[in-house]
C-alpha cells in the first residue's frame, strides 16, 4: 500500500541540516506499523512527507503503486487519511460536524450520517456530538478527529472499509488516560483487520509493543532499526534508539516482553 524509498529531506538554510537520510521501509495492507525515536528523531517530518504537507523531499512515496505526486488531492483524500496530534480550527463547530468532515471528498456528508454516528461510538465521543469541539479537553478532541479520519476512509455500504487504504496517526493518543489509549488502538486495529494499512507515530513503547505488528525506529533522520515488533524487547537496541542508560533499558525491554505476552 505504501512504499517509501531513499526518502532524504535537508534544510537549505545554513548550516546546513539533515531531517531525514535515507529511508526505505514498506506498508503492506492491512499492516500496523509503529514509528518510534526520541524528540527530534523525525518522525514528524517523516510523516508530512508521507501525508503530502512537505514535497522538498529526494527519494520516492508511492501510494498503492503511484508516486504520490501524481494523486489528485480530492482523490488522495480518499485514499489516504491523516490524523495530525493537534487540530486547532478557527470556528465554533459542533463535534458532528467536525466528524462529518470526514467525508468531504465524497460529497456525502448528509447520505452517510449512520456511518459517522458509528464512528463517534467507536470513539467514544456520541455523547458529545452537539458540544462546541473548541470546548473539549485535549484528549475528547483527539477522539473527535480519530473518529473523523475513520469515516473519512470507509467506502461504501457493501464493503465500509476498502483495502486500498492508509491511515496515518500523528501521537493520537498522547492526550487520553491509559484506558482510552487502548481502547482507541483496539479500534484502529479493527480498521486494520479489515485491509486499512496504519502507520503511527508513537512515543509509548509499551503500547507499541503490545499493538503494532513491525516497528520504525529512528534515530539523528536515520533509520536506526526496522522490523518485528520483538525488537522493543531488546534493550541494546532500546539503549541505542533513546540513549538509555543499560540498566533502564533492560526494564524497560522486560516490561515490554511482559506487555506484549
Amino acid at each position: 500500500m505504501l512504499a517509501v524509498r531513499s526518502l532524504s529531506v535537508s534544510l537549505p538554510k545554513k548550516p546546513y541540516k539533515t531531517l531525514l537520510q535515507n529511508i526505505s521501509f514498506d506498508l503492506a495492507c492491512g499492516e500496523k506499523l509503529a514509528v518510534l525515536g526520541a524528540n527530534g528523531a523525525g518522525k514528524s517530518t517523516l510523516l508530512r512527507c508521507i501525508s503530502g504537507e512537505l514535497t522538498t523531499y529526494q527519494g520516492t512515496i508511492c501510494l498503492a503503486n503511484k508516486p504520490l505526486t501524481q494523486w489528485q488531492p480530492m482523490i488522495k483524500a480518499r485514499h489516504l487519511a491523516v490524523m495530525p496530534q493537534s487540530v486547532v480550527l478557527s470556528f465554533p463547530f459542533r463535534v458532528d460536524q467536525v466528524v462529518a468532515m470526514g467525508r468531504a471528498p465524497y460529497a456525502d456528508e448528509e447520505q452517510t450520517r449512520d456511518w459517522q454516528q458509528q464512528a463517534m461510538q467507536m470513539t467514544d465521543v456520541w455523547h458529545l456530538r452537539l458540544r462546541s469541539y473548541s470546548s473539549l479537553s485535549g484528549g475528547e478532541q483527539q477522539r473527535v478527529q480519530l473518529a473523523r479520519v475513520f469515516v473519512q476512509i470507509w467506502h461504501d455500504q457493501q464493503q465500509p472499509v476498502a483495502p486500498d487504504r492508509c491511515l496515518l496517526l500523528d501521537e493520537c493518543t498522547s492526550a487520553l488516560d491509559p484506558a482510552h489509549q487502548y481502547s482507541l488502538m483496539a479500534q484502529v486495529s479493527r480498521i486494520a483487520n479489515e485491509g486499512v494499512a496504519v502507520l503511527a507515530v508513537m512515543h509509548d513503547m509499551g503500547l507499541a509493543a503490545s499493538w503494532a505488528d513491525r516497528v520504525l525506529i529512528l534515530k539523528q533522520g536515520s533509520v536506526m532499526a526496522y522490523g518485528d515488533v520483538h525488537l522493543l524487547h531488546d534493550h541494546q537496541v532500546l539503549a541505542q534508539a533513546y540513549d538509555l542508560p543499560s540498566d533502564l533499558a533492560q526494564r524497560y525491554a522486560r516490561w515490554h516482553q511482559s506487555e506484549f505476552a
